[in-house]
C-alpha cells in the first residue's frame, strides 16, 4: 500500500494554446480542470499502475470540497483533513507549438496549529496501513518548515519507505531525516546546493554527497536528459527515448508513482528507477496531468537505458 501526501492540493487547470505570448489575449483550443497537486497525480498514476493507494493532506472550502468529490470520482481512497481555509487553483498554459509551458501556482490556504495536530492524528493511524510514503510538493502556509522532516522520521521510525518530492527549505529540512529516496531536479538541487553544478561529475558529486548522508536512493532528474541515482553498487545514467512530446506536467509526479509502485513490489533497485522514468515518459504523451496507461508503460520500459558512471563500494552499506 502507498500513502501519497498532498498537503496543499489544488484544482489543475491546463489551457492549451498555440505561439504563446505574455500580454496577449489567447482563446485556448482545449483544456481540462482536475483534482491536481504533486501528491494526486503520484496516487492516480500509482493507482493506474494497478497499486492500492490512500491520498492524504489538507483540504478546504468550495475549492477544497471539489477537490475531493473529483478524488472520489476518480476511484481513489481519499483521507482529507478538511480545513478552514480555501484550497487553491494552479493554472497551466502549454504551448505545443514552441514545446513550453507556464504555470501560475496559487500559495494556497493558512493551516492552524489545531489543524496541523489533526492531520498528525489521521497520519499515524493511516502509516499501520502502508509499506511507502510519498510526499510531494510544498507546504501550506501556517505549517513549520520541518513539518515533512516530522513525517519522514515517524515513518522510518515504522519501517516505512519514504519518497521526499520537495524544494527549498521544505527540502533542506527534510534530508536531515534521511528520507529513503528524494529526486530533485536541477533547480531545486541548485537551490538546496547554493550553486549549480556545471557537468556530469558534478551531479555524481551531489549524489555521493546525499548517498553518504544515508539517503538510501537519491535520484538527480536531468530534465530530457534522463537521470542520475546511486543503487547498490555504484551511480548510474537512466536515459529516456527521443520522442514527440504533448504534455510534460505531472511527469516528475509519474516517476515518483512508478518508482514508489516498483519499491512496493520489491523491485530491483534499478528496475524501481526504470518503472519511474517509463511512468514519466508515458505521461508525457497525454494532455492529461499526471496520466499514464499501463500499456503505454510497458511500451517505453524496455526503452529505458542506463550506464554506470561510478563505482562505489560503500553503497553496500548504506543506511536504509
Amino acid at each position: 500500500m502507498i500513502l501519497a501526501i498532498n498537503m496543499n492540493p489544488a484544482i489543475d487547470k491546463v489551457y492549451a494554446v498555440d505561439d504563446y505570448q505574455a500580454g496577449k489575449v489567447f482563446r485556448p483550443r482545449a483544456m481540462t480542470a482536475t483534482a491536481g497537486g504533486k501528491g494526486l497525480n503520484v496516487a492516480r498514476v500509482a493507482y493506474l499502475l494497478g497499486e492500492k493507494v490512500i491520498v492524504t493532506g489538507m483540504a478546504g472550502g468550495s475549492i477544497g470540497r471539489l477537490i475531493e468529490d473529483n478524488v472520489k470520482q476518480q476511484g481513489l481512497d481519499s483521507r482529507f483533513v478538511p480545513i478552514q481555509g480555501e484550497s487553491r487553483i494552479c493554472i497551466n498554459v502549454t504551448d505545443e507549438k514552441n514545446n513550453t509551458s507556464t504555470e501560475i501556482l496559487e500559495p494556497g490556504p493558512v493551516v492552524t496549529p489545531e489543524e496541523a495536530d489533526r492531520f498528525l492524528d489521521q497520519y499515524m493511524e493511516l502509516l499501520e496501513e502502508c509499506s511507502v510514503v510519498t510526499a510531494s510538493g510544498s507546504l501550506p502556509e501556517g505549517m513549520p518548515r520541518d513539518f515533512y522532516a516530522l513525517l519522514i522520521r515517524l515513518a522510518k521510525e515504522r519501517g516505512k519507505k519514504f519518497i521526499l518530492d520537495t524544494s527549498g527549505e521544505f527540502f533542506k529540512e527534510g534530508i536531515k531525516e534521511k528520507p529513503y529516496m528524494i529526486k530533485p531536479n536541477i533547480d531545486e538541487l541548485t537551490s538546496a546546493l547554493g550553486f549549480k553544478p556545471t557537468d556530469m561529475s558534478g551531479y555524481v558529486n551531489a549524489i555521493k554527497m546525499f548517498k553518504d548522508q544515508g539517503i538510501q536512493l537519491p535520484v538527480i532528474s536531468l530534465g530530457k536528459r534522463g537521470c542520475i541515482a546511486a543503487l547498490e553498487d555504484g551511480i548510474y545514467h537512466f536515459t529516456t527515448p527521443d520522442i514527440k512530446v504533448v504534455n510534460t506536467v505531472g511527469s516528475g509526479d509519474s516517476f515518483v508513482a512508478g518508482c514508489a509502485a516498483g519499491l512496493c513490489r520489491n523491485l530491483p533497485l534499478a528496475d524501481v528507477i526504470k518503472l519511474g522514468m517509463a511512468c514519466g515518459t508515458a505521461n508525457t504523451q497525454f494532455f492529461k496531468t499526471g496520466w499514464i496507461t499501463v500499456d503505454m508503460v510497458n511500451k517505453f520500459i524496455p526503452r529505458i537505458k542506463y550506464e554506470k558512471l561510478s563505482s562505489e563500494r560503500s553503497f553496500e552499506n548504506g543506511e536504509g
